[in-house]
C-alpha cells in the first residue's frame, strides 16, 4: 500500500461538454470521499461554468499527495500523459471512448473501484516515453514526446517515401512505404498492431519498427532494445512528408530531413485496479476466448 491521494484533479477532451456527466459524476462522488477536486486548467472552459471547480495546471500538481484522472478516450490519456511525464504524477484513465487500452475503468465502474485507489490500494507501471527531434539544415526545428509512437509518413500524398534508417549509428536499412512507425510496448496496441506489428508486454526495455505498406514485402516489424538511438532521414519524396507524435501533431517533411528517436529519460506513471493485468486488459478489448471456469 502506498500513501493516500488528498487532491484529485480532472482532465477531459479539451471544451467538449459529452463529458461533462461523467465529471459530474466524478466531482460528486470524489467529494463524498473527502478529496479535493481541482480541474486542469487548459481543458475546463466553459465545462467549469457548471462544475464550479478550482482550477489546477499540471505544473502545480504533486507526485506525492495528487492523482490526476483523465476521463475520454486514449487521446486524452495520451495527452495527460505527455504533460505529467517530466513530473511522475500518477494517471488514472476513465474510458469513454472506444477501445482504450489504457483506460482501465468506466464511469460507472468508479463506486467500486475509485475508493481503494484513493486510499492508495492500487498497481502501477512506468511507461517508456520516446524524445523525437526534427532536424533539417544542421538545426533542431521541432521536437516532443511520445508516449505511443513516432510515426513517419507520406502525409496527404499519394506515392510512398524513402527513409534511411540507423541505430546507433550503424545502418539498418533503406526503407520505400508509406511509413514507419516507431512504437513502444505502450504503442504496440495501438496503430503499430493495426499495420501488423507484434503485441510487447509494457514490462519489455524493447522498441517496435513497422514499415506500413512496404516496397519489399519481406520488410517487416522489427524488435529493438529501447536503448538504441534511432535517426530516420528522409531521402526521397514527391510531395510533403510529415512527422506525427501519438497522432497528436504533424509537423510537415522536407527531403533530407532527420528525425532523431531515442527513449525520454522520463516516464509516464499509470496506475491501475489491484485485480487488473495486462493479459486481462487484452482479453477483454481484444474479445480473445477464455475457458469456462478459468480464473
Amino acid at each position: 500500500m502506498t500513501k493516500p491521494f488528498q487532491r484529485v484533479l480532472l482532465v477531459s477532451k479539451y471544451r467538449d461538454p459529452s463529458v461533462l456527466p461523467g465529471l459530474r459524476l466524478l466531482r460528486d462522488f470524489i467529494q463524498s470521499q473527502g478529496r479535493e477536486v481541482f480541474i486542469e486548467t487548459q481543458c475546463s472552459g466553459e465545462i467549469n461554468d457548471t462544475l464550479g471547480l478550482k482550477l489546477m495546471a499540471f505544473s502545480e500538481a504533486r507526485a506525492e499527495t495528487d492523482l490526476v484522472i483523465a476521463i475520454g478516450g486514449d487521446g486524452t490519456l495520451l495527452g495527460t500523459a505527455r504533460n505529467t511525464a517530466s513530473s511522475g504524477i500518477a494517471i488514472l484513465g476513465i474510458n469513454q471512448g472506444r477501445l482504450g487500452f489504457l483506460a482501465d475503468l468506466s464511469i460507472d465502474q468508479i463506486e467500486g473501484a475509485l475508493p481503494p485507489i484513493l486510499q492508495g490500494h492500487y498497481q502501477q507501471d512506468q511507461r517508456r516515453v520516446l524524445h523525437a527531434e526534427l532536424w533539417r539544415d544542421n538545426q533542431q526545428i521541432h521536437s516532443g514526446l511520445a508516449i505511443n509512437e513516432v510515426f513517419i509518413h507520406k502525409g496527404g500524398g499519394e506515392s510512398m517515401i524513402e527513409l534511411s534508417v540507423h541505430m546507433d549509428g550503424r545502418f539498418v536499412y533503406t526503407q520505400r512505404a508509406d511509413g514507419v512507425i516507431i512504437a513502444t510496448p505502450t504503442g504496440s496496441t495501438a496503430y503499430a498492431l493495426s499495420a501488423g506489428g507484434p503485441i510487447l508486454s509494457p514490462s519489455l526495455a524493447a522498441l517496435l519498427l513497422v514499415p506500413i505498406c512496404p516496397h519489399t514485402l519481406t520488410a517487416r516489424p522489427l524488435v529493438v532494445a529501447d536503448t538504441v538511438a534511432i535517426r530516420a532521414r528522409l531521402t526521397a519524396s514527391r510531395q510533403p512528408a510529415a512527422l506525427s507524435l501519438d497522432s497528436h501533431s504533424s509537423v510537415p517533411l522536407a527531403v533530407g530531413d532527420e528525425i532523431h528517436i531515442r527513449r525520454a529519460p522520463c516516464s509516464a506513471r499509470f496506475i491501475h485496479p489491484e485485480e487488473k493485468n495486462f493479459f486481462q486488459i487484452l482479453r477483454e478489448k481484444l474479445h480473445w476466448a477464455e475457458s469456462p471456469g478459468e480464473d
